[in-house]
């Protein structure tokens, strides 16, 4: 459901992309009570790339996180938000190498650019329907898994196990 698009200045080790894209999901997930499987990230290596702040070229570490926004989701959700990613940033990437300027996280930026789409199927809900939208698929999900869909029956696990989600306790 929402898209994360994370852009590093520097050579980040695959390691690290799998356990910041872990930290991400899990923080996303927990946040707005939605599965992982719907949780999305792409690495982008801009080394390359000519970054300008305030008129001069910089090396730059962002995040952009593209999601639905609305229902009960407030400013200060997506505040917190940003600051759990800043702080799972500078857990995994910075804790080996204290003041390393290379590797500063330099901006987040959360936007509720996402108004509707199709992931894996599904038209996505509106935001703050999720419990309905997993509900009202919840046998679908089940066929997908049961005909070998790794990723639905992963689905389908965490949606019976993630104590966060109760209501969807099959």
């Amino acid at each position: 459901m929402p898209f994360y698009e994370i852009e590093h200045a520097f050579n980040l080790p695959k390691s690290q992309r799998d356990e910041l894209a872990q930290a991400i999901t899990r923080i996303h997930a927990r946040k707005f009570a939605a599965p992982s499987l719907f949780v999305n990230i792409r690495f982008t290596d801009s080394k390359d790339h000519r970054n300008y702040v305030g008129g001069k070229e910089c090396d730059v570490n962002r995040i952009f996180a593209y999601v639905r926004a609305g229902g009960t989701r407030k400013k200060a959700d997506f505040d917190d938000l940003a600051h759990q990613i800043v702080d799972a940033w500078d857990r995994i990437i910075n804790s080996a190498e204290e003041g390393s300027r290379e590797k500063v996280l330099n901006r987040v930026f959360v936007m509720d650019a996402i108004t509707a789409g199709v992931e894996s199927g599904f038209a996505l809900p509106r935001a703050g329907e999720d419990g309905d939208w997993l509900k009202a698929n919840m046998l679908k999900f089940e066929q997908l898994a049961a005909e070998g869909d790794e990723n639905f029956v992963r689905l389908v696990d965490e949606l019976r196990s993630r104590e966060d989600l109760p209501a969807l306790r099959i």
